[in-house]
């Protein structure tokens, strides 16, 4: 069972050059390679245009020119598909910050509802295109009757449900890419995308083999107070922890968010347990003193030989920051030097 969709709320900037020095894979003795990306010729966007919106056709009438974005993880993509300038309403944040590395970040933008806002909410922003996690307090129907156009996040189409498609690094690049098509913004959107998958591909690159059969968690807490929960096999936490060599605890399960508990935890022990943090405005060392505070955590291998490796829960979502997150990670191990 997954959690409510308020802890899809992370996210991350993007890198916003067509030529990049890009942070080579490298194992802890070896030199960075310089990565050069090549500029693409892209076509305008002629409206009106139509893309797969969660499975669905969506059609966007004109190029919209105001945005409301709905969590963090929205204002990241927007960002990196280079229409960060058209955002003039943020919600659903949840109080974390906003994504580090942004080209533009929309500091002074009004936070019109932390949480899920409703139609009443969405309707005065006079906004011309919602991107975000999904609505919960409002309905699809209510924001198609005022004709806005509402574009989810690849990432979080299924909500509380099993993905269709597993999220991974392809697609996060591909949503990009998608935003680029909506904004009529692809040139900046493709070279973003060029950028980040060279520093995917040289992170990959690095040597994990210290990693090689072992077991890795994703955990978290969605609040002070809030019981354990795990990242399943179907989000980019699960393609993170296999670039870094790990084999996921929860990867079996068909699910991004899942609730877990520390007798599921001690029953795998792990070899690394990454703790994703942030998700409320907490510390690494509040949210590693709840976890420590879990019954028999000190008794985890991870814990007593101190493998458990701090991660904004903001790296680990489907957006340009899981790289940051991917390279977190391999720094954590010891495969890749910080």
């Amino acid at each position: 069972m997954s959690l409510p969709t308020p802890l899809r709320r992370a996210s991350f900037g993007a890198l916003g050059l067509v030529g990049v020095l890009a942070f080579a894979a490298c194992s802890t003795d070896a030199e960075p390679v310089s990565v050069e990306t090549e500029a693409v010729a892209v076509e305008e966007t002629v409206y009106p245009v139509t893309i797969v919106n969660c499975g669905e056709d969506l059609t966007i009438d004109s190029e919209p020119e105001s945005v409301l974005t709905i969590g963090t993880s929205a204002v990241a993509l927007v960002d990196a598909a280079g229409a960060s300038d058209r955002i003039i309403a943020r919600a659903g944040e949840f109080g974390a910050d906003l994504p580090a590395g942004l080209s533009n970040p929309p500091e002074d933008v009004e936070i019109v509802d932390p949480s899920d806002p409703a139609i009443e909410a969405i309707v005065g922003t006079e906004a011309d295109i919602i991107v975000g996690y999904g609505l919960f307090n409002a309905s699809d129907e209510d924001v198609a009757a005022v004709g806005i156009p509402n574009v989810v996040i690849d990432g979080e189409c299924s909500h509380d449900a099993a993905l269709t498609d597993k999220t991974d690094f392809d697609a996060i690049f591909a949503d990009v890419e998608r935003l680029g098509t909506v904004f009529d913004t692809s040139e900046v959107a493709e070279a973003n995308v060029a950028a980040l998958r060279a520093e995917v591909d040289a992170l990959s690159d690095v040597d994990t083999s210290q990693n090689a059969g072992e077991s890795a968690a994703v955990v978290y807490y969605f609040f002070d107070g809030a019981t354990m929960s795990a990242r399943g096999g179907q989000g980019i936490a699960d393609d993170v922890l296999a670039r870094a060599g790990f084999d996921n605890v929860y990867g079996d399960e068909p699910s991004v968010y899942l609730e877990a508990n520390i007798e599921t935890l001690l029953d795998a022990d792990p070899h690394t347990i990454v703790l994703a943090y942030g998700l409320y405005g907490e510390s690494f060392d509040e949210a590693l003193a709840l976890f420590l505070a879990e019954p028999g955590a000190e008794n985890l291998t991870a814990v007593q030989e101190d493998r458990v490796i701090g991660v904004l829960a903001s790296d680990l979502a489907p957006d340009p920051g899981a790289v940051r997150g991917l390279e977190q990670v391999l720094v954590g191990t010891g495969a890749l030097e910080g």
